[in-house]
């Protein structure tokens, strides 16, 4: 509330607009980077596996569970100068929609990257963002679904999927993130 920077304040819609940054980085994306990475371990049994046994650590496997199915659908940006792409004129001051789904599925820079892989050596994702606009609730998210995901698995092993259960996903244009996870546990 005190931040300054040359005798300058943050206005009461900077303080408002933090307050719901950080509100939005610190509880939607988390939840969703858990759900999304416990759905992805439920769907593919053999990298569960592997995460299970220890053959891959919890670290480089969010990083793959970001890259894979992120909670960040879209980020809007403004553009500060004019840039030609694929034939068109972004001029400067005009808002953009990024999907980092896209940028983290590119075959030019992921192998196999319809996979999920944690085993993946090289993951220059931008689940996060990047620069200027990287994810300043990242190592909380990275902290959080760090210690969530693996107690899940730990103390309900014979956690599995609902089979007759559809996914449903919640309708928001920024977020990628489930109405629920349909699970069952066989103890």
């Amino acid at each position: 509330m005190q931040a300054r920077d040359d005798d300058d304040s943050l206005s009461h819609d900077e303080v408002i607009s933090t307050g719901v940054l950080l509100l939005f980085a610190g509880h939607e994306t988390t939840t969703n980077l858990i759900g999304n990475g416990l759905l992805a371990l439920l769907q593919h049994p053999d990298q569960r596996a592997l995460l299970e046994s220890g053959e891959v650590g919890i670290g480089p496997a969010i990083e793959e569970f970001l890259r894979y199915d992120g909670p960040a659908k879209t980020v809007v940006r403004q553009m500060a100068v004019d840039v030609e792409l694929g034939g068109q004129v972004l001029r400067a001051g005009q808002r953009v929609f990024l999907c980092p789904p896209s940028a983290n599925r590119d075959p030019a820079v992921f192998a196999r990257p319809g996979e999920l892989d944690l085993t993946r050596r090289e993951n220059p994702h931008v689940g996060f963002g990047f620069g200027l606009h990287y994810c300043l609730g990242a190592p909380l998210a990275r902290l959080e679904a760090g210690v969530a995901i693996p107690a899940v698995l730990d103390r309900l092993p014979g956690l599995e999927l609902d089979p007759a259960a559809e996914l449903s996903w919640a309708p928001v244009l920024l977020s990628r993130g489930l109405t629920g996870l349909p699970v069952r546990w066989r103890s």
